[in-house]
């Protein structure tokens, strides 16, 4: 990723000019009528917005017509910048044979026009190709030859890409404090050139380092400060793939940590996201990871079927690594099925990978190229020194000429002054009686303002004091804002990966629509789904407050629901209250405090058996919205919450019953959406809720969520969100 950014900035800044758009069926006449280096400059903008919109054939094409054009007109720059362009797409596309060939002539082409930062760029490539087909010797030597042409040319972002690179080489040849030194060296030119989109890269891989280390608190921390970066710039990432990467590590985090769980849920966001772009080393980067998390369920036939995914991946981009890796997992599974001839065959395969890429020349070839960087700098570095020292030795001779010559010259001016001075003295004594009178006239006015500047300092020194103190206060103020945002950011991610992800919902549920809008970026409103025994379960619960303690809230009541239903098999909906209620009590200690007792939670829960064509629900303060035929029934809860301060010895919920045999949707709300005030600060209201739920029935999930939508913004003509907002609709 950061390569693909860096090499578009490069194409930027080495080309000429911005040029006029011109039309793609547009006939150009070559003789006259239109100027040859225009024509070229055309095809050039062409390429460079193709190459910018991620089109790689028209991007490929016109690079190609760009060059026989620049060829034509002698552009020789634009030459080596299009070979450049041809070789990262070539790459990207996975022709490593025709990349090579491309940034091999664009390093040539750059080292005539003595151009240290673009051959430099094209090193750099050559050695990620090299990396990718495990070649990582190759790689190594020209990532430093790399390193050593931007050196020379001041170039600090292709300086933090390369080392980078050379991090990453150390970090799959298990040298992980090496790498940990090159990501870190990585992370402070980002830092120092403030570039967030390359500080959020170098967090995710330093995070990786650690979690190989087995230290995964701190690589947590790391991917999850890089996730926030990574949201924040997702529209820079050109390969798309970089929140799809945080998912894997962040869920492989939690296979390590024993929670499948949320495991699961980070891996199938990062799956959907590989799938969307199609590309093959993250698709086996993260079947890799859900092997891993079906053979710790001892799935091992699911296992076995995302391991060998995997290698088909790795195969055909010819990722050694990866094959070495998946090749391994494969095994492990054959020898817990205990088919033993296959899980030898695959650990021969392992072995056989994995030396090819840990051999001794291999390890050789590595030092010596790191010396020999290291050897050529501190030559370069020695070169530099005498040239200073020669520079000063002629500096100071220079310097002693001219200091004479200037005595000389201050010698015979002096006596010239002398002779002046000797003249003009007695002419001011003539005049010093005449300027007596006037000087002591003078002297007392400036003590009159001499006494008034006096004031006015002292005014200003106490004006600039108090600017100071302001100054410093207000920099404490945006440091700790920045802090608490950053959490908070922190805390979404959190809450959103507890919330069921899109898979689920689609599986359960595969006509539904959700309008979730936290007021203040968490939200103290949360919706919830299970299925337990051929029964389905929905709920949607509003708990006291919203932001940070809403969210907190949310996660005790997301796992008291999952604890209920799930582990206690409770499929009573009034009775999961009654429970819940007991534990939310139990829980904020509100038995023995009445600080806590105005907590509570307002929750719509239903059970749907298909089988019996039956759905069962019941409320805490929330009703259900049930619409057939176009007609729209509230069904009212109790008239109670769960949890908080109470005077009866138990709190007793009703079970509602509800016929599904025939076309039904079902819809669960927090009271957000019907308590939004409007510019005259009136409320939005249950009957005009309950006429938008029989206008938007018929239509489908997306128009009903849009509609929601668009009817709310309309409604709060500008006002801000009073409260967080959920609705959650079922088609059954």
């Amino acid at each position: 990723m950061l390569q693909k950014i860096y090499l578009f900035v490069v194409l930027l800044c080495l080309s000429l000019a911005s040029f006029a758009q011109v039309d793609d069926n547009a006939q150009f006449d070559m003789d006259g009528e239109v100027d040859k280096v225009e024509y070229a400059k055309n095809l050039l903008t062409k390429a460079y917005k193709y190459f910018e919109e991620n089109d790689n054939e028209n991007a490929i094409k016109y690079s190609e017509l760009a060059i026989k054009a620049c060829e034509d007109v002698g552009m020789l720059n634009d030459i080596s910048v299009m070979l450049l362009n041809l070789g990262e797409l070539y790459r990207i596309e996975g022709n490593f044979t025709q990349a090579l060939k491309y940034l091999y002539s664009s390093s040539e082409s750059f080292k005539s026009l003595k151009n240290a930062s673009g051959k430099g760029m094209a090193l750099n490539l050559i050695g990620s190709i090299y990396r990718l087909q495990g070649d990582y010797s190759g790689a190594l030597e020209h990532y430093f030859n790399a390193l050593s042409l931007l050196e020379i040319a001041q170039d600090s972002i292709g300086m933090s890409s390369v080392l980078n690179n050379i991090g990453v080489l150390y970090f799959y040849q298990n040298n992980y404090p090496k790498a940990l030194q090159y990501y870190m060296n990585s992370l402070n030119i980002g830092k120092k050139l403030g570039r967030e989109y390359t500080v959020s890269i170098s967090y995710m891989n330093i995070g990786e380092v650690y979690k190989k280390m087995g230290n995964y608190t701190e690589a947590l921390d790391y991917f999850l400060k890089s996730l926030v970066l990574t949201k924040k710039y997702e529209g820079d990432d050109k390969e798309g793939d970089g929140v799809g990467v945080l998912y894997n590590e962040i869920g492989s985090i939690y296979i390590a940590l024993g929670d499948y769980y949320l495991s699961e849920s980070y891996l199938f966001k990062a799956l959907a996201i590989f799938e969307k772009i199609g590309n093959h080393q993250r698709l086996a980067e993260c079947k890799i990871y859900l092997g891993q998390l079906a053979f710790e369920h001892d799935s091992f036939s699911q296992a076995q079927s995302y391991f060998m995914q995997a290698l088909n991946h790795a195969k055909t981009i010819s990722a050694i690594d990866l094959c070495a890796e998946s090749h391994k997992f494969l095994s492990e599974v054959y020898e817990k099925q205990g088919s033993i001839p296959m899980a030898f065959s695959h650990y021969k395969k392992y072995i056989a990978a994995r030396d090819s890429i840990f051999n001794e020349d291999n390890m050789k070839r590595m030092v010596q190229a790191e010396m020999l960087y290291n050897f050529k700098k501190e030559r370069h570095q020695t070169q530099i020194e005498q040239a200073k020292r020669d520079v000063i030795a002629y500096e100071k001779e220079k310097r002693q000429r001219l200091l004479r010559n200037f005595l000389l010259l201050v010698l015979g001016v002096a006596l010239v002054g002398m002779l002046m001075v000797y003249i003009a003295y007695k002419n001011k004594q003539k005049a010093n009686m005449k300027m007596a009178s006037q000087q002591n006239l003078i002297l007392e006015k400036n003590e009159e303002l001499l006494q008034q500047q006096e004031e006015i300092l002292a005014q200003r020194d106490e004006i600039e004091h108090k600017n100071r103190i302001l100054e410093k206060s207000q920099r404490i103020i945006e440091a700790n804002n920045d802090r608490i945002i950053s959490s908070i950011e922190y805390a979404q991610t959190i809450q959103e990966a507890i919330l069921p992800n899109p898979e689920q919902l689609g599986k359960l549920f595969p006509n539904h629509a959700v309008l979730f809008m936290p007021k203040d970026i968490v939200s103290g409103d949360f919706y919830w789904v299970s299925s337990v025994d051929n029964l389905l379960f929905a709920a949607v619960v509003d708990c006291t407050g919203h932001g940070v303690p809403g969210a907190l809230m949310s996660v005790i009541g997301n796992t008291l629901l999952n604890q209920i239903v799930n582990e206690w098999r409770t499929y009573s909906p009034a009775l999961a209250l009654e429970i819940m209620h007991k534990q939310v009590r139990k829980v904020l200690k509100q038995d023995t405090t009445s600080n806590k007792g105005h907590i509570t939670m307002d929750i719509c829960l239903v059970a749907i058996d298909l089988k019996d064509n039956k759905a069962t629900f019941a409320g805490a303060c929330r009703p259900l919205f049930v619409v057939t035929n176009g007609r729209v029934q509230k069904i009212a809860g109790d008239p109670r919450s769960v949890g908080g301060f109470q005077r009866e010895d138990r709190r007793y919920f009703t079970n509602h019953y509800i016929d599904i045999s025939k076309p039904v949707t079902l819809y669960l709300t927090s009271d957000g959406y019907t308590d939004q005030m409007d510019d005259n600060f009136k409320k939005f209201g249950r009957r005009r809720f309950i006429e938008l739920l029989h206008d938007i029935d018929g239509d489908t999930s997306e128009m009903q969520e849009q509609k929601l939508l668009n009817v709310l913004k309309q409604h709060q003509h500008g006002q801000d969100q009073i409260d967080d907002i959920c609705v959650f609709g079922i088609k059954l």
